[in-house]
């Protein structure tokens, strides 16, 4: 007698069972795709910002030199035509997107332009009213600020931008008047040429618009429309220009990963599995009835189990595989129920790579996971929170190892509802050399190549930082301005390599004579340095400013074009008090005053800033 299938009605639940399942399936490789597309559009979206800034940053960092320029020229009453020169040509050659700079008289007309090769057609220049930057440049002489152009047609040939720096000397009645601009002149494409030769930029297509129309064009030939990202730049006053990025297929393959489809294989499987085990128990069931028909019809009922169990035997293999698949992947994956924090899948990478065995990661995840995953459960609140407001799942937290060492993770969450019971679904990465790679790539970016100090653009960053907190705390800032004394003529008598090492020389004295946590020695450019001291008033500052003094007298580094015969300082020190209302910008006005004072009285001394709280 031939075995009668199972029932229709059953069939048909079955079948509504399996459908049922492989939907959830779908949906879960869905989230699991817009997961992960959300989180490739972060990451293009976090680095076209961070190229922006960084346009941006190279940008502002030439202002920041034609400004000393400016400073110079203001303090001490137009500065010669060599030292302007000198000044000029050094500017020059640490960024090649110049193409001139030039001094406007206070009549408007060309006067000195470095270099004059390739810039003839601009001797006999003069700003009239006629000139589509004429307006421009009357704004930064009335605001006495620099003031960055829209793009135009330049007397040299083809299209740029300049940068207006309003100039002042005093004159006999000592009073402040208008001495014509110092100009940064840029070609379009050399400008943007130079901006973008940073390894970032080879992935991604780069477009300059102002006020919506394209400019400029650096193409990569696999760039992507569909994640193209639009970035304001803010350059200094002007706001007309957007920065257009769009991401190569390289990158985004590169930030891809093989999760969703591995999720859905696995899903199906486990979905088919399921409904199967379902219907071979119904089997065994509707066959434990019909053993009271005979001996035959039990005969056909064991030769019928056989051949299911050999399907199972068969589908077991294949989960197996899946499984085997997910342990070889370094990355960890899990499935956990949050409720009682059961385990129902992890694969070996999960527990391996903190030293646990499975059933120790799985008791302790059980009785203590905040030993484990410190905070656990804000993170767990936060992937709920997240899941609602439908931000990024992407969590960056620290997992403990068995030998009680800390592991950064990042951790990618998912919460999934089930017949009305919430499971969480997880993938965690150690990104310990990720982020340990950015730290050392943030302290390179902060400082000198040279003496090893902190450079430029961490005394802004640094200044600003401190007046900020000490501002809230009512404390003191003192700063000194350091000049070796008559450096320019040491370097022409002995050579740029003794100057070098005489600046890593200064440079050690800075440094190990800071004693403080928070103290900041940096190189505020060529042989001038800067010493910030937090929560300092003049008493220290003048201890530490004559410690310095001292400690390279005794060096006795000779200077055999210097009328004192060695290596001096000249130090400027001013003292501010945050919370009074100055800003960072007028005590460094005042300390680099002192500065020149003390230049000035015959260097090699310590001059205190006369406006300085008492």
């Amino acid at each position: 007698m031939l075995r009668s299938p199972l029932p229709w009605p059953t069939r048909l639940a079955l079948a509504a069972l399996l459908l049922g399942l492989c939907l959830v399936s779908v949906l879960l490789w869905q989230r699991l795709l817009t997961t992960e597309q959300a989180r490739v559009a972060e990451r293009v979206d976090y680095q076209a910002r961070s190229l922006a800034q960084q346009l941006e940053t190279s940008l502002h960092k030439q202002v920041d030199d034609l400004r000393r320029i400016a400073l110079q020229w203001n303090h001490r009453g137009r500065i010669p035509l060599d030292e302007w020169l000198l000044d000029s040509r050094f500017s020059l050659k640490r960024f090649k997107g110049y193409l001139a700079i030039q001094w406007l008289d206070a009549d408007l007309r060309m006067r000195w332009i470095e270099p004059l090769q390739g810039n003839e057609a601009a001797q006999q220049f003069r700003l009239t009213p006629a000139h589509p930057n004429f307006n421009l440049a009357i704004q930064a002489k009335n605001a006495g600020e620099p003031r960055f152009s829209n793009s135009f047609d330049l007397a040299q040939g083809g299209s740029g931008f300049i940068l207006y720096t309003p100039l002042y000397i005093h004159n006999e009645h000592n009073e402040r008047v208008f001495d014509g601009f110092l100009q940064g002149v840029f070609r379009v494409e050399g400008l943007m040429d130079e901006l973008l030769n940073h390894p970032d930029s080879h992935n991604f297509s780069a477009y300059l618009l102002e006020a919506g129309q394209p400019i400029y064009s650096h193409q990569q030939p696999d760039a992507l429309d569909t994640l193209q990202q639009e970035v304001p730049l803010d350059l200094l006053n002007n706001q007309s220009f957007t920065l257009r990025l769009k991401p190569t297929a390289q990158l985004v393959q590169s930030l891809a990963t093989l999760l969703p489809q591995i999720a859905l294989g696995a899903s199906l499987t486990i979905s088919l599995l399921l409904v199967a085990a379902i219907g071979l128990a119904l089997d065994n069931a509707r066959r434990a009835n019909a053993l009271q028909v005979g001996n035959r019809r039990l005969s056909d009922e064991l030769e019928q189990r056989a051949q299911i169990e050999h399907v199972l035997r068969d589908s077991r293999e294949r989960l197996q595989l899946v499984i085997d698949l997910t342990d070889s992947s370094h990355d960890g994956l899990f499935i956990i129920d949050p409720q009682n924090r059961d385990i129902l899948h992890m694969n070996q990478a999960t527990h391996n790579s903190l030293g646990y065995s499975a059933e120790a990661f799985r008791e302790l995840l059980k009785q203590d996971p905040e030993q484990l995953l410190p905070g656990y459960h804000a993170w767990l609140e936060g992937v709920r929170q997240a899941q609602q407001d439908q931000l990024s799942s992407i969590f960056q937290q620290k997992m403990r190892r068995r030998d009680g060492s800390e592991q950064a993770a990042e951790i990618s969450a998912q919460l999934v509802l089930v017949n009305n019971r919430e499971y969480l679904i997880g993938v965690t990465r150690d990104n310990s050399q990720r982020l340990q790679l950015e730290a050392q790539l943030q302290r390179l970016s902060q400082q000198d190549g040279l003496t090893g100090l902190y450079n430029r653009r961490f005394f802004d960053s640094q200044l600003a930082i401190e007046w900020r907190r000490l501002r809230r705390q009512g404390a003191s800032l003192t700063l000194l301005m350091i000049d070796i004394d008559y450096f320019k003529r040491y370097n022409d008598h002995l050579g740029h390599l003794a100057g070098d090492d005489a600046l890593r020389q200064v440079a050690d004295i800075l440094r190990t004579s800071l004693k403080r946590e928070g103290d900041s020695a940096c190189r505020y450019g060529g042989e001038e340095f800067a010493i910030i001291l937090a929560d300092t008033g003049l008493e220290g500052g003048l201890h530490v400013a004559s410690r310095l003094q001292q400690r390279l007298a005794t060096l006795h580094l000779a200077h055999p074009d210097s009328p004192l015969g060695c290596l001096t300082l000249s130090i400027g020190l001013a003292v501010a008090e945050p919370g009074s209302g100055e800003s960072p910008q007028r005590l460094m006005e005042r300390c680099d005053q002192t500065l020149y004072r003390a230049k000035h009285e015959g260097r090699n001394r310590i001059c205190i800033s006369q406006d300085n709280p008492a």
